[in-house]
């Protein structure tokens, strides 16, 4: 019984320096990389500009009204 006592201690004392490494880790500012100025600026195999961007508005389909004659019967 006390070997699964202290199974389960070293388990307990484990998982609690862990926790804890990963609080630290969490909460202490990254000193190796620098913070990413901007996500959305990323480099791309495609060369689109923004003229053949197209903006689209999109209109949510109500399930009560159906424009299909078919489903009208």
């Amino acid at each position: 019984m006390s070997l699964l006592r202290l199974i389960l201690w070293s388990l307990l004392f484990y998982l609690a320096v862990r926790t804890i490494k990963n609080v630290m880790n969490f909460l202490a500012p990254n000193k190796n990389n620098p913070p990413k100025k901007n996500v959305n600026t990323t480099s791309s195999k495609y060369k689109i500009d923004k003229e053949d961007v197209i903006e689209a508005h999109f209109e949510e389909l109500d399930s009560t009204k159906s424009e299909n004659p078919k489903d009208k019967s």
